[in-house]
Order: C-alpha cells, then sequence, then structure tokens
C-alpha cells in the first residue's frame, strides 16, 4: 500500500528526527521566498536546494511513486506555462500557425511563462522534501505545540489513515469489473463506475461504523501515542529559517532584473 511506502519513506529518512515543525517552517520559508522572486534566479535555487534535499532524505532511491508524482506535475506546470507564453500580450519574438489558428509568443510572454515554470518546480521539489522525510501523524501531533486542536490533529491523523485503507478497496472493486469485462465499452464503463461510486460509499459508511467501535474497544482517548514522539520546536528553528529568508531576499534585489528573454 501506498501509505506504507510512505511511511517507511519518512522512518528510513536521515532528516526524521528533526522537528517537523522546523522542517515545515524551512520549507515555508523556501516557498515563500521564490513566490516572492521576480527573476528565475532565485527559484532556480530554491530547486537546487531542494532537489539535492530530497535526493538524501530517500537516499538516492525514490519511490515509483513519488516519480510519477513528480512526471505528473511537471506536465501540468508545462501546459500552463505554454498558455501564458502564448496568451500574455506583449512584443512579439515568434509567430506560427497551426491551420486557421495563429500562436504568438512575445517577450512578456516568454518571461513570465519561465518565471512561472521555474516557481511551481522549485515549490514541487520542497513540496517532495518534505513529504519524503516528514510523516503526517508526526506533523500534526507536534502542530499540538502551537496549539493546533486536539480534535483537528485526530481527524487529520485518522482520514490519513484510513484514507489508503479506502483507496485499496477501489482498485480491488477496479480490478474485480475488468475481470468481468465491466469496461469493454463506452456505456458499460459509465455504469460500471457508477456502481463503484455507490457501493465504495456504503462501505465507507460502513467501514467508519466498525473502525469507530474498534477504537473504542482499544480505549481510544482522541490522541495518538507514539514510541518516539516528534522533536519540539527549538528557537534554532526559527532563526535559521530566518537568515535563508533574509538571504534570499537579498539575492532576488540582486537579480530582480535578471529576465531570461
Amino acid at each position: 500500500m501506498h501509505e506504507f511506502v510512505i511511511d517507511k519513506l519518512c522512518q528510513n529518512s536521515p532528516f526524521r528526527d528533526l522537528p517537523p515543525l522546523g522542517k515545515l517552517i524551512l520549507s515555508l520559508v523556501l516557498i515563500t521566498s521564490t513566490l516572492f522572486a521576480s527573476s528565475p534566479p532565485v527559484p532556480l535555487l530554491v530547486f537546487f536546494i531542494g532537489t539535492v534535499l530530497f535526493f538524501i532524505s530517500t537516499k538516492f532511491h525514490a519511490p515509483r511513486i513519488y516519480l510519477l508524482a513528480y512526471l505528473d506535475a511537471l506536465l501540468v506546470i508545462l501546459v500552463g506555462a505554454l498558455i501564458i507564453a502564448l496568451l500574455t500580450g506583449g512584443s512579439p519574438i515568434w509567430n506560427g500557425s497551426l491551420g486557421p489558428v495563429t500562436l504568438v509568443v512575445t517577450h512578456e510572454g516568454a518571461n513570465l511563462s519561465i518565471l512561472v515554470l521555474t516557481r511551481a518546480v522549485a515549490c514541487f521539489s520542497i513540496l517532495l522534501f518534505f513529504a519524503s522525510s516528514t510523516s503526517i501523524p508526526h506533523l500534526f501531533i507536534a502542530l499540538r505545540q502551537v496549539r493546533l486542536p486536539a480534535h483537528l490533529s485526530e481527524l487529520a491523523v485518522l482520514v490519513y489513515r484510513y484514507a489508503f485503507l479506502l483507496l485499496e478497496q477501489v482498485e480491488q472493486m477496479v480490478t474485480a469489473a475488468r475481470c468481468r469485462l465491466g469496461f469493454h465499452d463506452t456505456r458499460t464503463s459509465l455504469r460500471t463506475m457508477s456502481t463503484i461510486a455507490a457501493c465504495i460509499f456504503g462501505r465507507s459508511m460502513d467501514f467508519a461504523e466498525r473502525a469507530e467501535y474498534a477504537l473504542y474497544c482499544r480505549n481510544f482517548q482522541g490522541n495518538f501515542p507514539l514510541l518516539n514522539p516528534p522533536r519540539k520546536l527549538t528557537v534554532w528553528w526559527v532563526l535559521f529559517p530566518t537568515a535563508i529568508f533574509i538571504f534570499m531576499l537579498f539575492i532576488a534585489s540582486q537579480t530582480r532584473a535578471w529576465m531570461v528573454i
């Protein structure tokens, strides 16, 4: 299951013992500095930092689920950047025709698309690092330090745990439907998917009720005890990201006029 792959990766990460809130603050600082930049150098630097941290976190053996997520996100980002380049007005640098449609790329459109592309890829690399080094239960338990309500932490952990079980049931239903030729044409596929959606809704309600009884039978008190609780946030994890943010702002101010095209 994907849950076990993700949890195992987080547990084996060299950054697993760092405070989850510290890693969260560092990730938010890098993402924010990327969004404040008005030229590609800062996003490219953040992309390099995020990529290095991600490969160190995975020990250069990234699971397929992360690689597929990266490729899917990269495809969406590239399509979005292409649309921006074609729709932004300004002085043209290239034009062509695609049948009856005329395509025009301007200086402003090319620069904006490159900036958006570098920002999105940089932010996604930071998210990959954070996801590969911090498990969801550890993060939400650590958020109790900043006065996150206990019921929100409990709800987030339960949703994270049981969402994968529902996905597994959906995969089993789809596999069973394929074995019975439930997707051999469009009409049958629509009927099959509607049946699966109705069944999974009923099963999710039944599963939630049985899971509630199971938790109460184990004397569940609204928290999830851990053998090795996450480390608490320290002052150093506030000062260090602040220094990085100031450094990134300085680089952004020095490279504000750096445009690619």
